[in-house]
C-alpha cells in the first residue's frame, strides 16, 4: 500500500525530490550493513538515467549500473521482432549474476554496449559502492526482485515518453522520425505494458516525470512513509509571510521576448541583497501583456533560481484561467497564490465575488491572498467580502486600512505609505521600487520589524528621494531603466501599452 504526499514545502524552499529520495534511502538503510541495490525502472523516455546520476551524487557513496549495456545483439532482437522491454532482449541471467556479486561486495567485468555496432563491444571492471543504483526499464522486473533492496518507478504521460525517444533516437541513433515513432509504439506501448507495467505495484516509491522533466514524488510505500514524514517534520515550519515582498519586473530582449538570463541575474541580485519574498506575475511584471505560457515560464524560472518565498499572481478576467494559473503555482512550487477580482466586468455583485474567490481557493491546496487594486479592476474588495473568503492575507494597492481587521496578514501595497501602513497594523509591504534598490528596502523591513518607526520614517523619505531621481511616464519603465544600469545586458524595454 502506498501513501500519497505532493507539493512538498520546507520553510519556503522547494525541496528537490532527489534530495528527499536520498534522505529516505539513507534513513531506511542507516542501520543495515552491507551493499544496497536500488533499482530505477519505468518506461523509456521518463528521465531514469538523469535521476540515477542525480541520486548517486546525493548519496555520494554510490555507483550507477546501466542495464542498457546488457542488451542482446540488435540483429538477434530484430530476428525475433522484440524490443528493449522484452525479457529476451536482455542478458537476464548475466544481470542476476552481477547483482549477486554486488550483494557480496565483489567486483566483476560488465559488458559495454556499442550503439553503433548494435552489440557489446568489450567489458570494463565494475566495483560496487555502498549503494548501487541499477538504471534501466527492466530493473524493477520480477526477475530481480529478490536481489533489489529499494525500487523506484518513474512514469510519465505517453507524449513525454514519445518526445524524449524521438529526440534521443534521431540525435544519438540516427533513426528517422518514422522509425523512432515505430520503436516507441512497440517498445513503450506494447512490450513495456506487457512485461514491465506491473512492476509499479512492487516499487517502493513512485515518481512522475512532467513534460519539462520536473520530477514529482507521487507515492511512497507505507513501510517507508514514516521516514519520509520524519524528513518533512524535521524542517517544516509555518510560512514567514510578514515583511518585504518584491513584485519582480519582467525583462524583455530586443524582440520583446522574455529574457531568461536577465531574469535569472535579477533574481540572484535580489537574493544576494537579502530579499526573502517575491511576487511573480504582478502588475510590475506586466502580467497583462503576457501570454499564459509566458506567465508559467516566469514561475518556473523563479522557483528554480529564487530561494525564498514565492507568491504567484493568478489574476485573470475568467475563473477558468485563474484556476489554471493556480494549478501551475501548485505544480511548480509557489508558496501562495494571489488573486484580484475578475477585471473587465465592473461593479460585480458582492456575493458573486465571494463565490469567485472561494471557488478559486478551493481548487488548490496553496494558501491564497487577495489583491485589492480597484483602479484596474473596478471591483473593490470590501471587509465584508474578505471575511467571507478563504484567504490568509490581502495585498492592498488602494491603501484601504479598513481591510486590516478583515485578514490575518495585511500588506501595504504602495511604496509611499509603508510606515503608515505598519502603524495601522500591516504585517508586510509590497514595493516595486525594491527591484532596483533592494538593500534599502531590506533595511526598511528590519527597522519596521524592530518597531523603530522614527528610523523607518527617515529611511522611507530617503527612498522617496532616490526614486524621484528618475522621472518617466510610468514606474515600471523607470525601474527597468535603473536595472539596466545595474545588471549587465539588462534591457529597459517594456511592452505596449507601456
Amino acid at each position: 500500500m502506498h501513501k500519497y504526499k505532493k507539493h512538498i514545502k520546507h520553510n519556503g524552499n522547494r525541496r528537490n525530490p532527489v534530495t528527499l529520495l536520498a534522505g529516505i534511502v539513507k534513513s531506511v538503510f542507516n542501520e543495515q550493513q552491507g551493499r544496497v541495490i536500488i533499482a530505477i525502472g519505468g518506461p523509456g523516455g521518463t528521465g531514469k538515467s538523469m535521476l540515477a546520476v542525480a541520486l548517486a551524487s546525493e548519496l555520494t557513496d554510490a555507483t550507477v549500473l546501466t542495464l542498457d549495456d546488457y542488451k542482446t545483439a540488435r540483429e538477434l532482437r530484430a530476428s525475433k521482432s522484440i524490443y528493449g522491454p522484452h525479457p529476451e532482449a536482455n542478458e537476464i541471467a548475466l544481470i542476476r549474476t552481477h547483482l549477486e556479486s554486488i550483494k557480496l561486495g565483489n567486483s566483476f567485468d560488465k559488458p559495454i554496449y556499442c550503439s553503433e555496432a548494435g552489440a557489446a563491444s568489450g567489458v570494463e571492471e565494475f566495483s560496487p559502492s555502498r549503494f548501487t543504483i541499477v538504471d534501466g526499464e527492466i530493473s524493477t522486473y520480477k526477475e530481480f526482485r529478490d536481489l533489489v533492496d529499494f525500487s523506484i518507478f518513474v512514469d510519465s504521460d505517453w507524449q513525454t515518453q514519445l518526445n524524449t525517444r524521438i529526440e534521443r533516437d534521431i540525435e544519438k541513433r540516427n533513426y528517422s522520425t518514422d522509425k523512432a515513432i515505430a520503436t516507441f509504439l512497440h517498445s513503450n506501448l506494447r512490450e513495456f505494458t506487457e512485461y514491465g507495467a506491473d512492476s509499479k505495484r512492487w516499487a517502493d516509491v513512485h515518481l512522475y516525470c512532467h513534460d519539462d522533466y520536473r520530477l514529482e514524488i507521487e507515492s511512497i510505500a507505507e513501510e517507508h512513509y514514516s521516514h519520509f514524514d520524519a524528513l518533512l517534520g524535521a524542517e517544516m515550519v509555518p510560512l514567514d509571510l510578514g515583511g518585504l515582498v518584491v513584485p519582480v519586473v519582467t525583462p524583455f530582449d530586443a524582440e520583446l521576448k522574455i529574457d531568461e538570463k536577465a531574469l535569472i541575474a535579477h533574481l540572484e541580485f535580489l537574493a544576494s541583497h537579502g530579499v526573502a519574498r517575491i511576487m511573480v506575475n504582478g502588475t510590475a511584471a506586466e502580467f497583462f501583456s503576457l501570454l499564459p505560457e509566458e506567465r508559467k515560464l516566469l514561475l518556473t524560472i523563479a522557483t528554480r533560481y529564487f530561494p525564498g518565498l514565492i507568491f504567484f499572481n493568478t489574476s485573470s478576467d475568467s475563473l477558468a484561467q485563474a484556476k489554471l494559473a493556480a494549478h501551475w503555482a501548485e505544480d511548480y512550487g509557489a508558496d501562495a497564490i494571489i488573486a484580484m477580482p475578475p477585471y473587465y466586468y465592473a461593479d460585480a455583485a458582492e456575493q458573486k465575488l465571494v463565490d469567485f474567490f472561494n471557488e478559486l481557493a478551493e481548487s488548490v491546496e496553496l494558501p491564497m491572498l487577495l489583491y485589492n487594486f480597484v483602479k484596474h479592476t473596478n471591483n473593490v474588495i470590501t471587509p465584508e467580502i474578505a471575511r467571507q473568503v478563504k484567504q490568509i492575507g490581502i495585498k492592498d494597492s488602494s491603501n484601504n486600512h479598513s481591510l486590516i481587521d478583515a485578514t490575518d496578514h495585511y500588506f501595504a501595497g504602495t511604496s509611499r505609505s509603508v510606515v503608515e501602513g505598519y502603524q495601522a497594523g500591516a504585517c508586510g509591504f509590497v514595493c516595486a521600487q525594491a527591484n532596483h534598490i533592494p538593500g534599502l528596502y531590506v533595511e526598511l523591513e528590519k527597522l519596521l520589524c524592530a518597531g523603530d518607526m522614527e528610523s523607518a520614517k527617515r529611511l522611507q523619505e530617503e527612498i522617496r528621494e532616490v526614486c524621484a531621481t528618475v522621472s518617466l511616464p510610468n514606474e515600471i519603465a523607470a525601474i527597468k531603466m535603473r536595472l539596466a544600469e545595474i545588471i549587465p545586458s539588462y534591457s529597459s524595454a517594456t511592452r505596449l501599452p507601456l
